[in-house]
């Protein structure tokens, strides 16, 4: 009869010597540690049948060793179930790892991958059986609508990922906050609150949201909110959006509009130039349209008006000082005050300078000083002017040119009815077309040009309106020469009939210095570029004889005799 047992020679040990010296070749084995088990524990062991296990089952066993293929672990099967390294974890873990995370005896839930009992073989895996364990938790918190914490792991295409109970989950961009979110790297590696919105075991589909408590938050929020939206209540919002009409702000849930026009009394260019995205500001509800679920909101209401007392901070006269906020065709905008401003029209801006557009005098942001000339509270508006801060170069005219001074100049302008002559840098006068020489012009353009210089004498000067009249008809010896201010007709200063044309013309464009920008420098005179006939009245004739004879003092007197000759000029 044939013996099958094996030596301990054959069992991997060395054979004890007998009779014959034999020298054997010690073969390793690798020492395996077994948990220290009683007599009790073998016989209980062999009456318990084997357990039977199929793939997809969840198990519970024993530790029995920490080898280089994994972990094996008893399940109560006829072989022991083996769990590799690579199976127990996410991340690879090294045997020396895996020695320090498990000892042998200690109880171990692993998942059944494979059995294939005819070749004794059992493939285990404990990260299989935590993702199975996180499943169940998972199925739980969506049908509790459970809110739970994760940690972003990383950004991937679209959005982020996160691992919840060790199942990877997905985070879209668009699930991540109630508004686009275009920057995620801020998101990686914090934890996050979020819910479950789809869970796909098959597929191995998980989709989680932030959005969704945001908004059930928001929901929240709202309801509490809406009940104290009334005209008048006031609100601590942030800024959660800026247009180039207003500003959105978030009242708690539910968002109002905070339009340009109430941001602040002071002037900008944007709203961004007044607040930004996330400050916190106070605001008060000017009124709500339920239907259209619309809160207008204003932040200067909350603010005081700068107009309010403005009349007892600032008297007309007063000298004042301000920053150029902005310029237009028309003249510039000096802000005195945070929202209050005064308008410095361009004829305000120089006594003998022609300004066009007042950026040829300051910019924008310029520090400039002003005089107050007129403060209408009614209508908000404060008038300036800059010229008042020096003096009028045009009181002192009469004095430095009585009527007769003899002047040179350039031409600086030209008309039909005369031309501009310069006295003095900025300041021009006329010569009406009568007495530009001693005899009958009909054009100006045929003796002179724009840039000649030529000579005359002072008429008069009327410093109230800005206006010289001149002759060089009488320079040249074509008429007396005026010893005092002369109010005749033919080169006059006043503000009569002597400044309007008799065809109705229209005014200079433009001017020539005068007080508004608009002098009107016409005459009692036919055009001459019509080839009307130029008549002088015979009251003007008389004046010149006065004048010369020293007679012209009294006007009451010379008014009757003047008005006669002209009635007799009239009739012939």
């Amino acid at each position: 009869m044939e013996d099958n047992t094996q030596t301990p020679a054959q069992q991997g040990g060395t054979q004890p010597a007998t009779g014959t010296t034999q020298t054997s070749v010690p073969t390793p084995v690798e020492e395996r540690e077994y948990p220290a088990m009683t007599m009790e524990d073998i016989l209980a062991s062999e009456a318990q049948e084997p357990q039977s296990v199929t793939r997809g089952d969840i198990v519970d066993g024993t530790i029995v060793f920490i080898g280089q293929e994994g972990i094996a672990v008893d399940i109560g099967a006829k072989v022991e179930g083996i769990i590799p390294l690579n199976q127990l974890g996410d991340e690879p873990v090294t045997l020396e790892q895996a020695q320090e995370m498990y000892k042998s005896g200690e109880q171990i839930e692993a998942y059944v991958v494979r059995v294939d009992l005819p070749n004794s073989q059992i493939v285990l895996s404990k990260k299989r059986a935590d993702q199975d364990k996180g499943w169940r938790v998972l199925e739980k918190m969506q049908e509790a609508d459970e809110a739970f914490e994760v940690e972003v792991l990383e950004k991937v295409r679209g959005g982020l990922v996160a691992q919840v109970e060790g199942i990877r989950a997905f985070l879209p961009a668009s699930q991540v906050d109630t508004r686009r979110v275009n920057d995620l790297d801020p998101y990686v590696g914090k934890p996050l609150m979020v819910k479950l919105i789809e869970l796909n075991r098959k597929r191995n589909r998980v989709i989680i949201s932030h959005r969704a408590i945001l908004e059930a938050q928001k929901a929240k929020a709202r309801e509490e909110t809406v009940g104290q939206l009334e005209a008048g209540a006031q609100f601590e919002g942030e800024v959660v959006e800026i247009t180039d009409f207003g500003v959105f702000v978030n009242l708690g849930g539910i968002d109002g509009l905070v339009h340009r026009s109430e941001l602040t009394y002071g002037r900008f260019n944007h709203p961004r130039d007044v607040v930004k995205v996330g400050d916190k500001v106070q605001v008060q509800v000017m009124d709500v349209d339920g239907g259209r679920e619309r809160i207008n909101l204003s932040m200067k209401a909350l603010t005081q008006d700068p107009w309010e007392g403005a009349t007892d901070r600032y008297s007309i006269g007063q000298k004042v000082s301000g920053k150029v906020t902005n310029l237009t065709n028309f003249g510039a905008f000096i802000e005195l005050e945070s929202g209050l401003e005064g308008l410095v029209h361009v004829s305000e801006m120089s006594w003998t300078k022609r300004v066009r557009h007042p950026n040829e005098v300051m910019k924008e942001g310029d520090e400039v000083e002003a005089v107050i000339l007129r403060i209408d509270p009614k209508d908000r508006r404060i008038s300036l002017g800059i010229r008042q801060t020096t003096d009028d170069p045009w009181s002192a005219l009469p004095d430095r040119y009585p009527p007769g001074t003899p002047v040179k100049g350039k031409i600086t302008g030209m008309t039909d009815f005369g031309v501009f002559m310069e006295i003095e840098e900025g300041i021009e006068g006329l010569i009406h077309i009568s007495e530009l020489d001693v005899q009958r012009v009909n054009n100006p353009a045929d003796l002179f040009k724009k840039g000649d210089e030529i000579e005359a004498v002072i008429l008069n000067i009327d410093p109230v309106e800005q206006r010289a009249s001149l002759s060089r008809r009488r320079f040249l010896g074509g008429g007396p020469v005026p010893t005092q201010r002369d109010y005749v007709s033919q080169g006059g200063g006043a503000r009569s009939d002597r400044y309007s044309s008799g065809q109705g013309g229209a005014p200079r464009a433009g001017g020539r210095g005068g007080r508004r920008g608009d002098a009107d420098y016409a005459y009692n005179a036919k055009d001459a570029s019509q080839g009307g006939k130029i008549s002088t009245k015979l009251g003007d004739v008389y004046a010149d004889l006065f004048a010369q004879f020293g007679l012209g003092g009294d006007k009451k007197a010379d008014a009757p005799e003047a008005q006669a000759d002209t009635t007799e000029d009239n009739q012939g």
